[in-house]
């Protein structure tokens, strides 16, 4: 975890904030201290209080978030999906080795690129897990990482299985909670008839209708090749990078 970061995890794990300071023995004893400087030291120990909850509202938030987009992707609700980016002109989003799309109507174009909703006989079904949120301080930014499992493909066709993590930022604009920036990697992609082991696809590149506004990021290949993409928080007990030797 990041100095200074409130850690959150995704559904079903443990939200790791600071443990509560045992009572202050002087703080109830108005004997030993004034009574304005009793409440006082209860005062400042409620707004600590007060700013762990809000932390961990923010992480429930960005949690919805994030799993809304899910929701949204699946059932091919693209403008749905692309209305939970910031207003900023910064706003980006990039899969795969597609490249960077960048502002709120570029990501627009790329989620509905084919078309809004599915076709008849079409499933994309696009669960996410394994969610690790770290929010900052000052409850304006966060960043997380979550993996997406994707199976998707059409009646009477062999279908795909797609999985990778995702690196996301968000930004909290005017009280909500939006995306500043998906990065969502392709760890391997493969056949669902033949098996993702014995038949597996190279990551998908730019739409040659649709160029990118921006190129990859990173250049990496899928299964059977490994990449591991950068963690954006160090390891909760050793503080320390964690990445493959």
């Amino acid at each position: 975890m990041k100095p200074g970061y409130c850690l959150s995890a995704a559904a079903a794990a443990l939200f790791l904030i600071p443990a509560a300071a045992p009572a202050d023995p002087v703080v109830t004893d108005n004997t030993v201290i004034t009574e304005d400087r009793r409440i006082a030291i209860l005062q400042a120990k409620l707004a600590s209080l007060q700013k762990q909850v809000e932390l961990l509202e923010d992480a429930k938030a960005i949690e919805r978030l994030q799993q809304a987009y899910g929701y949204y992707v699946s059932e091919g609700m693209g403008s749905e999906a692309a209305a939970l980016f910031s207003d900023s002109p910064t706003a980006s989003i990039e899969l795969g080795q597609q490249g960077v799309y960048v502002g709120k109507e570029r990501i627009r174009a790329f989620l509905t690129h084919g078309g809004e909703g599915l076709k008849e006989g079409e499933i994309r079904e696009s669960p996410i897990m394994q969610g690790v949120i770290h929010v900052a301080p000052d409850g304006k930014t966060a960043k997380g990482r979550f993996r997406m499992l994707v199976m998707s493909g059409m009646a009477g066709q062999d279908g795909r299985w797609t999985e990778g993590p995702f690196e996301n930022e968000y930004v909290k604009e005017n009280g909500v909670w939006k995306f500043s920036k998906v990065h969502g990697y392709t760890t391997v992609s493969g056949s669902y008839d033949e098996g993702w082991h014995k038949k597996p696809f190279p990551v998908e590149g730019p739409l040659a209708d649709l160029p990118p506004d921006r190129p990859p990021t990173e250049k990496y290949e899928a299964f059977p090749s490994f990449y591991l993409p950068p963690y954006h928080y160090l390891h909760p007990v050793t503080q320390k990078p964690v990445a493959w030797d």
